[in-house]
């Protein structure tokens, strides 16, 4: 297929099955989000994040069929537990449901919250505005989501990569992992910088990649004299080699 019909085709069927999709959930959701609450009992939001998880997965799976997404392997995960993406894309949010876990409060800039119906459902599953509320704040949002039996999700570089690398992570994640003794799993995604780069619209062919890490469990520096920054420290240079042998496989 030549090149520009194959962009059309991707950026065609990505965008109008993403839309289709979302419009979908926008008329269903309040029906499906009444049955499990009233009819099935589940708790409130419990079931908006995982009714978000379902939307991003079928969303991730609309997008495979024009894009070359290999899943992870779907090891069993700690509950509840850190989860620790790095950031390239703006489809990065979507690919995160590919992991196994469906009770997800992420964690996320403001921005995101004043998309009509995207921030309404973020609020009401609890998601944490990182860029908003301060460190104490997220700390106790954190912990109420913990308590709900929701692991936690983290992109640490705060936005998207400019240049496909990883950037300077925050240390919120790192506190709460500290002070709740929660583990970390770091997620690493690979050619969604390739396929959607920041500020760009046009949608490019693209190998994408997944890997789950093995947990990394905060107990073990517990004794340092910054036991958060080395925690970070481990987990941003696991990450970083790992992404670089999966860059290499790709």
């Amino acid at each position: 297929m030549p090149r520009l019909l194959k962009l059309i085709w991707i950026n065609t069927g990505i965008y109008l099955s993403i839309i289709l999709w979302t419009l979908t959930g926008v008329i269903l959701s309040p029906l499906c989000y009444l049955f499990f609450t009233r009819i099935l009992k589940w708790e409130k939001p419990e079931t908006l994040r995982k009714m978000i998880w379902y939307y991003g997965w079928t969303s991730s799976k609309l997008i495979s069929l024009f894009i070359d997404i290999k899943w992870p392997e779907q090891r069993k995960l700690p509950e509840p537990c850190i989860i620790i993406a790095n950031h390239e894309s703006f489809f990065d949010p979507y690919l995160v449901s590919l992991q196994p876990q469906r009770n997800i409060c992420m964690a996320v800039r403001n921005w995101p919250f004043k998309i009509p119906f995207y921030g309404f459902y973020m609020k009401l599953a609890g998601y944490i505005n990182v860029e908003k509320d301060d460190l104490d704040t997220i700390i106790e949002q954190a912990e109420k989501a913990v308590e709900q039996k929701s692991s936690l999700m983290f992109f640490p570089e705060g936005t998207r990569s400019k240049d496909g690398n990883l950037n300077r992570f925050h240390s919120g994640p790192f506190h709460i992992a500290m002070q709740t003794g929660l583990p970390i799993v770091p997620l690493c995604i690979t050619g969604t910088y390739n396929m959607l780069p920041r500020g760009h619209m046009l949608i490019c062919p693209a190998k994408v990649r997944t890997r789950i890490l093995p947990p990394i469990y905060p107990e073990q520096f517990k004794n340092m004299q910054n036991p958060h920054i080395e925690l970070r420290r481990v987990v941003k240079t696991t990450m970083v080699d790992y992404i670089k042998g999966m860059n290499q496989e790709a």
